[in-house]
């Protein structure tokens, strides 16, 4: 098992900074490869992010391309990767507890029509009043375990929030325009997933239990800088 980490940035520094010392604290996994992707546009930010976290190979687009160019642009590098896995990690959130990137791997391994296993963040905007975004449509999210490991699964969305997917997903087109987080949800359902999974049989995971998994992240972004969300 072996790990590529993609951190998405657009100019950022103190979320990036404390996103990255998080992570090292209390993230482990055969992590075998660093990637920072930087769509701010801006060359001092690009030299600051090659001086202050060396461990890492800094790429980017040459000017400001919004969130679906930042995605194309980085899944375009990622396909090359040698690594089995990518873990996709935006530069505002904090991984909240220890995670051992192993276990959710081998979950992927053995239930290949999962697109990803993403951390659950804890409840933004008007999720806040429901207690989360599960509890919004509990209907549409359902609770599997297998003895050891509890995930959830659904039909409902992808997400660009922290999560594991392969690193053939990669190989697929990520949509232009705008609201591209949903959109690319359901072409995966509607076309299937590039190792051979057809579309009606795609769902999206997340790690921990409805009620153990809460806040697996912890979204710190109060100022945004991408567009095209």
């Amino acid at each position: 098992m072996s790990v590529a980490l993609l951190v998405m940035t657009d100019g950022r520094r103190d979320y990036l900074t404390q996103t990255l010392e998080r992570f090292d604290e209390i993230v482990t996994g055969a992590i075998t490869c660093r990637v920072i992707h930087d769509d701010s546009g801006d060359p001092l930010y690009r030299q600051w992010l090659r001086d202050t976290f060396p461990a890492y190979d800094v790429i980017g687009t040459p000017a400001r391309s919004g969130f679906a160019g930042a995605m194309q642009s980085a899944w375009r590098h990622a396909e090359h990767l040698a690594e089995r896995y990518i873990l996709h990690l935006e530069d505002d959130f904090l991984f909240t507890r220890p995670v051992d990137l192993t276990e959710p791997a081998s979950m992927l391994d053995s239930r290949p029509y999962l697109a990803q296993l993403a951390f659950r963040r804890q409840p933004w905007g008007a999720e806040v009043k429901h207690g989360g975004f599960m509890a919004m449509a509990p209907d549409l999210y359902t609770e599997h375990t297998d003895g050891e490991r509890s995930w959830v699964e659904t039909t409902r969305n992808y997400t660009t929030n922290p999560s594991l997917h392969r690193r053939e997903l990669c190989t697929t087109a990520w949509p232009d325009g705008e609201h591209t987080e949903g959109r690319y949800g359901f072409q995966l359902r509607e076309h299937g997933l590039p190792w051979g999974v057809a579309g009606e049989d795609v769902r999206f995971g997340f790690w921990g239990s409805m009620d153990a998994g809460r806040d697996w992240v912890w979204h710190i972004g109060e100022t945004r800088a991408g567009t095209g969300y």
